[in-house]
C-alpha cells in the first residue's frame, strides 16, 4: 500500500507501506562451516614441534656437515627438510619402511633414544660411493655386516662434524648401534608419549633418498637446554630478523608509562565517570607540563622495556630512551596483568557508561541457577575474585609503530608522543585502555579522576 502526502509546495511524496507479515521467510538455516578435512593438531603436539629449534644446527653447523661428508664421498652433498610431524607411538611402525637402515641415537646418559633412518637405497649408494665404487644402488636387500659398519663410520663423522655447533647445554649425540629390523626399533623406542618425526631429503652426488628423524618427547626434552643462554637468546633474535620482512606492515603501540595503581577486579569493573583512582606514585606530571621519566612498553611489554625521559619541546611531550632493557624482569612480572586483568578489562569496556551496576556486580544475574534458587556452593568462592589484585597503568601517550621500527629503537632516540601538557591520560589494562582521565590531588595524594570509560 501506498500513502500520498503533500510537502506544502505543490508536490508530492510517495510512503510504502509494507505489512511485514505478509512477507514471506526464507526456511533455509544457516549453519557455522567447518573445516572437517583440517588435521586436529593438540597443544602438546605444537610446544613438541617447538622444541625442534633445540635439535637444529645452526647455520654454519650445517655447513660443517655437508663439508664433512663433501670430504669423504668426494661428491657433493645437500639437506633439505620435507616435514615435520608428531605420531603416537602405535604409528611410528607405520612410517618405517621394510627393510631399511636403522640407528639408535642417544642423548648423553638419558635412557631414552631416538632412531634413526635412512632409505636403503640411499645407504647403499653411500656405501658403494666410500667403497669405490660410483653410488649406485644394488637392490632393496639389507645391508651386509661390513656395509653396516661403513655406514656406521659415516653417522659418526656427522655427528662429530654436528657437535661444535649444537647449544653447550646440551647432552651430546651419541651412536649406540644399529637395529635389527622395524620390530626392535619401535620397541625401544618406547610407548610413552608422542614421537616428533622430521623427515629430511638427503642428496649424495646424483643419488637422493629420505633420512628420518624419530625422537620420542622425553627424549626432545632432554636435549632442551635446562636454563635460557646466550646462543638461545641469539638464536631468537636471528629468527626474528629472518621473519622480519613478513612484519613490515604490523602495526602496534609503544606505550608511555608514567604510574600504577593497584585496585581490586570489583571496583575496577564498578568504575564510573568522576571516580577518582588513587596511585602510588607518578614519574612525570603532565599536568604541570613539568619534566619527568617515564617507561616505554611495547604491545604487552613482557619481553623487555626501554626507560626514557619526558620532556616539553615545541608544545609537546616527547620521550628520549635511555635504557633498553631486554628479557622477562621481575619489575615485568609483577606489572604486568594477568589474564584475570584483561577480562576485567573487557567488561568495564562493554559496559561503557551506561550506569548498570547489576551487571558486573551481581554475577547470579546471568545465573540460570539463581532464579531458581539452585545456586552451586562454588558460586560462594567466585566471590573471592573481588580480592585479587590488578594493575592499572597510567599512560602518558601512546604511539604507533612498525616492525621495522622496533628493531630501530635505540638508546638516545626521541620518540614524539603527540600531548601536551595538561591534556587527559589513559588507564589501561594489559595494554587494554580503559578511561580516559586528569590528574587530580586529594589530601595530599594524586589520582586520576575519571572523564570517560572506554566503549
Amino acid at each position: 500500500m501506498s500513502l500520498d502526502a503533500d510537502d506544502g509546495h505543490g508536490s508530492q511524496e510517495r510512503t510504502m507501506v509494507v505489512d511485514a507479515r505478509l512477507l514471506k521467510r526464507s526456511s533455509k538455516t544457516w549453519r557455522p562451516y567447518t573445516f572437517s578435512k583440517l588435521e586436529k593438531v593438540s597443544l602438546n603436539e605444537s610446544r613438541l614441534v617447538g622444541r625442534l629449534k633445540w635439535l637444529t644446527p645452526k647455520p654454519e653447523a650445517a655447513e660443517a656437515l655437508c663439508a664433512r661428508l663433501k670430504s669423504i664421498f668426494d661428491t657433493q652433498v645437500g639437506f633439505t627438510q620435507e616435514s615435520v610431524r608428531v605420531l603416537a607411538p602405535a604409528e611410528v611402525r607405520r612410517h618405517l619402511a621394510e627393510p631399511t637402515f636403522l640407528s639408535f641415537l642417544v642423548p648423553g646418559a638419558h635412557r631414552g633414544r631416538a632412531v634413526l633412518e635412512v632409505e636403503l637405497a640411499l645407504a647403499h649408494a653411500a656405501v658403494d660411493t666410500l667403497l669405490g665404487g660410483a653410488g649406485e644402488t644394488v637392490g632393496l636387500r639389507p645391508l651386509t655386516d661390513i656395509e653396516e659398519g661403513v655406514a656406521g663410520f659415516v653417522l659418526l663423522e656427522a655427528l662429530k662434524a654436528l657437535a661444535p655447533g649444537m647449544d653447550p647445554g646440551q647432552p651430546k649425540l651419541r651412536l649406540e648401534g644399529v637395529a635389527s629390523g622395524v620390530d626392535e626399533a619401535a620397541a625401544r623406542l618406547g610407548e610413552e608419549g608422542p614421537v616428533l618425526m622430521v623427515q629430511l631429503r638427503a642428496k649424495l652426488g646424483s643419488q637422493d633418498g629420505m633420512v628420518r628423524l624419530f625422537v620420542p618427547s622425553g627424549v626432545m626434552e632432554a636435549m632442551e637446554p635446562a636454563q635460557e643462554s646466550e646462543q638461545r637468546r641469539a638464536m631468537l633474535q636471528v629468527d626474528r630478523r629472518a621473519h622480519l620482512g613478513r612484519l613490515s606492515a604490523v602495526r602496534s603501540w609503544v606505550r608511555a608509562e608514567i604510574g600504577l595503581a593497584e585496585i581490586s577486579s570489583q571496583d575496577l569493573s564498578s568504575l564510573r565517570v568522576k571516580d577518582v583512582v588513587l596511585v602510588d606514585e607518578f614519574s612525570a606530571r603532565p599536568d604541570r607540563g613539568e619534566e619527568g621519566t617515564a617507561r616505554l612498553r611495547l604491545g604487552l611489554g613482557r619481553q623487555g622495556y626501554m626507560n626514557a625521559e619526558v620532556f616539553v619541546e615545541n608544545g609537546e611531550y616527547q620521550a628520549r630512551i635511555t635504557e633498553v632493557v631486554l628479557g622477562e624482569q621481575p619489575f615485568l612480572q609483577r606489572n604486568v596483568p594477568s589474564e584475570s586483568d584483561e577480562a576485567a578489562a573487557e567488561s568495564l569496556s562493554e559496559s561503557g557508561e551506561s550506569g548498570d551496576d547489576e551487571e558486573f556486580t551481581n554475577p547470579e544475574m546471568s545465573n540460570p541457577q539463581a532464579e531458581s534458587g539452585a545456586v552451586d556452593d562454588r558460586m560462594d568462592s567466585g566471590e573471592l575474585l573481588g580480592d585479587i589484585p590488578l594493575q592499572i597503568s597510567v599512560e602518558l601517550a601512546r604511539v604507533p609503530v612498525t616492525a621495522d621500527q622496533v628493531v630501530s629503537l635505540r638508546a638516545g632516540q626521541v620518540l614524539e608522543l603527540h600531548r601536551a601538557p595538561g591534556e587527559a591520560v589513559d588507564l589501561s589494562v594489559n595494554g587494554k585502555v580503559i578511561a580516559r582521565g586528569e590528574l587530580v590531588e586529594i589530601e595530599g595524594q594524586l589520582g586520576v579522576r575519571i572523564l570517560s570509560l572506554a566503549g
